[in-house]
């Protein structure tokens, strides 16, 4: 055994270890189509949400073609109870009335008022990376909390919407209202 054989033995063991643990480690929007998917897990939508017992929930996107991608390759032939569930890009809030989760890019949303104000009590579950879309009517956002991607709830907006959030989703979320409280 030469005097080298150990070193390079632990350098191959060392890079095994590590290797996976830099494949684990996930993008921004990653982590943001794995929170849709278990908001859609978390939330309750009323029956007349959906067309049938069947229907899929729909996780819409309005913005971000780059994040329809890897939403859909996060969610492709995933389920939540019988249903399946898909993703639909839209242009506008036109086609908001089919989707459960709508997700608004930052750069594609001006303000959660104006979308809550839009779409009424469809029961839309809204959520944007906009800083603050929560706490102007929508029902959630995305936020950055020491380096890790958190989020905000606004009950009164899930409620005006008809739906109900699981209170192991509320207890880790920040819980936000309309008007800054």
């Amino acid at each position: 055994m030469s005097r080298f054989a150990l070193p390079t033995t632990f350098v191959a063991v060392a890079v095994a270890i590590l290797l996976p643990r830099v494949a684990v480690a996930e993008s921004a929007e990653q982590v943001k189509a794995a929170f849709l998917f278990n908001f859609a897990r978390y939330v309750e939508w009323p029956e007349s949400a959906f067309a049938s017992a069947e229907a899929p929930i729909r996780i819409c996107l309005i913005g971000g073609a780059g994040f329809a991608e890897v939403l859909t390759s996060a969610v492709s032939g995933r389920t939540v109870g019988a249903r399946p569930v898909e993703v639909a890009p839209l242009e506008s809030l036109d086609g908001a009335a089919e989707c459960h989760l709508l997700f608004f890019e930052e750069a594609a949303v001006a303000q959660g008022a104006a979308v809550a104000e839009r779409l009424g009590t469809l029961a839309v579950f809204t959520i944007s990376d906009r800083s603050g879309f929560a706490r102007e009517g929508g029902v959630a956002n995305f936020i950055l909390v020491d380096q890790k991607i958190r989020f905000e709830i606004n009950q009164r907006a899930a409620r005006r919407a008809g739906l109900k959030i699981s209170s192991s989703l509320l207890r880790l979320a920040k819980l936000v209202d309309e008007g800054g409280h």
